[in-house]
């Protein structure tokens, strides 16, 4: 006679919770609150952005919806600080449901929609008087967008289209022009990590920084050219700082949703440096439901119209000092 084991939810949920509870042990870096974001009407605008987006110089960008109307959209950008600084708005009218923005030169914004259908448009340039210049294809299944000082536009996907996709989605990763024309798609049968879902993008000036599902290797891209630094000794990061040969990988998998972890990359691969910490807000309550982008060092968080930061070096000085510490005692 066969006996069937069978886990009760509680059991299978065990792991997680003993790793959550090992994770909330860690030294804390608190996010700072950097400014706010908001439509320039806040009577006709919905309250929470459709979008945001962060740029090259650490200007932020929002999408905001109207409330009667949703194909009117106000495009605005912001400068951290204290108190509510608008520097600039656009009203639009399109039928794009935006979930990324970003500028491009010129006083230029694009807007792009993460899922679309077979080459069906999903991106549009708009000018700073709010007229359409161009309209493209940027590929199905976004998970993250950004644009570079020279606008560049890089594309990374999560797997329903980095695996099935017939367009640039399938690759993984692209590089589009200002135009929203293909610039540059990462190579099939070149020796590379395959790219099953782009988890991580980070753009430090014209170079992508990235470190994809599933083999999980740090890679860079500039031009033409791929580096690939070595396989992370951390896996599934859903976000990735850049400074010099050091990353830090953000937010995992379940109970590690707010983990840091400091990486190095040497001679001889890539290497853990430091202990782990973790992001809480300001005021210590745990970081949930944020919206991240990762721009070189530096870390913007997003809920609703607040907008926080912190950076590489805040990062490393309590993981390294935390290694310290615990040598010490």
């Amino acid at each position: 006679m066969m006996v069937v084991m069978t886990t009760t939810r509680g059991e299978r949920d065990q792991p997680s919770l003993q790793r959550r509870l090992e994770v909330l042990k860690l030294p804390v870096v608190p996010l700072e609150r950097h400014g706010f974001l908001t439509p320039s009407d806040r009577a006709d605008m919905e309250r929470e952005p459709e979008a945001v987006g962060v740029g090259p110089d650490g200007t932020a960008f929002a999408v905001w919806s109207h409330r009667m109307d949703s194909r009117r959209k106000q495009v605005t950008w912001h400068l951290g600080g204290k108190g509510i600084r608008i520097v600039g708005a656009i009203d639009v009218e399109t039928d794009l449901c935006a979930s990324f923005v970003q500028p491009l030169p010129e006083g230029r914004v694009l807007l792009a929609a993460a899922r679309t259908g077979r080459g069906a448009i999903n991106g549009e340039v708009w000018t700073r008087d709010g007229d359409l210049e161009y309209r493209g294809h940027l590929g199905d299944a976004i998970e993250e967008l950004q644009t570079t000082p020279s606008g560049k536009v890089w594309a990374g996907y999560f797997d329903e289209g980095a695996l099935g996709g017939s367009g640039p989605e399938g690759h993984g990763l692209a590089r589009f022009n200002q135009d929203l024309t293909v610039d540059w798609l990462y190579p099939h049968d070149a020796g590379l990590p395959y790219i099953s879902d782009c988890y991580t993008l980070n753009l430090h000036g014209e170079t992508a920084h990235f470190c994809p599902y599933t083999d999980f290797h740090i890679q860079s891209a500039s031009g033409d050219k791929v580096t690939d630094w070595g396989a992370s000794p951390y896996q599934s990061a859903h976000s990735m700082l850049v400074s010099g040969a050091d990353r830090a990988l953000l937010a995992g998998w379940g109970s590690e949703y707010d983990v840091v972890t400091l990486l190095r990359i040497g001679r001889d691969g890539v290497r853990r440096i430091g202990g782990q910490c973790r992001l809480v807000l300001p005021d210590g309550i745990e970081a949930q439901r944020l919206r991240y982008t990762c721009r070189s060092g530096d870390l913007h968080a997003f809920t609703r119209g607040t907008w926080y930061r912190t950076n590489m070096d805040e990062l490393q000085a309590v993981a390294l000092s935390s290694i310290a510490d615990a040598e010490s005692g």
